[in-house]
């Protein structure tokens, strides 16, 4: 507890900006009971932590509209963006922090977006949610969901090869998915 107040107020001090506060209350929650470990997790928050500082610096409008998850040094952006530059300015900034070993980017290219789909998004995103956590063969904090435009996109450590086809199975079967990117790795994966 000592060593992650310390953490804590190291970060608070050094950095700027907002997302750091929401960043570090997650991580103080849920690292103790996901499958990649204290360590990895911290230094999963310390990535994305500076990537969100980043962008937040550069653009604040852009933190609302993607979201950024950090697996093992492997990052996931998704959302949507009006400008393709923008897209690749994003993928610019996460290379350039230190332990970033993979980048994916799934935003998308949208100048606009009709209420319609957006509520959708969030229906299925709720529906995936509600399956995982119910389903007691998966550890749902080792997971995140994000839906644009009807395709799912999942990240997250699964302490098996079941636990993952079960993630996939529940996010293919929502209502209103049309496809599922799955970046999910395996807990042995020595990425």
């Amino acid at each position: 507890m000592k060593k992650i107040f310390l953490i804590s107020l190291f970060l608070f001090v050094f950095q700027s900006c907002a997302p750091i506060l929401g960043t570090v209350g997650m991580f103080s929650l849920g690292a103790a009971s996901k499958e990649k470990g204290i360590g990895t997790a911290l230094n999963d928050t310390i990535i994305k932590t500076k990537i969100s500082n980043l962008i937040f610096k550069k653009d604040p409008s852009l933190i609302a509209d993607t979201k950024i998850t950090v697996n093992n040094g492997s990052v996931l952006f998704t959302g949507k963006v009006s400008e393709p530059e923008t897209r690749i300015q994003l993928t610019k900034i996460a290379w350039s922090v230190k332990g970033v070993n993979e980048v994916n980017n799934e935003i998308q290219i949208s100048n606009t977006s009709s209420l319609r789909n957006i509520a959708r998004d969030i229906s299925s995103m709720g529906e995936i949610r509600a399956r995982i956590m119910t389903d007691k063969k998966i550890n749902s904090i080792n997971f995140s969901i994000d839906v644009v435009n009807d395709i799912a996109y999942l990240s997250g450590v699964a302490s098996n090869i079941e636990e993952m086809g079960l993630v996939k199975a529940h996010a293919s079967s929502a209502r209103f998915i049309k496809e599922v990117y799955n970046y999910i790795t395996l807990t042995d994966d020595t990425r």
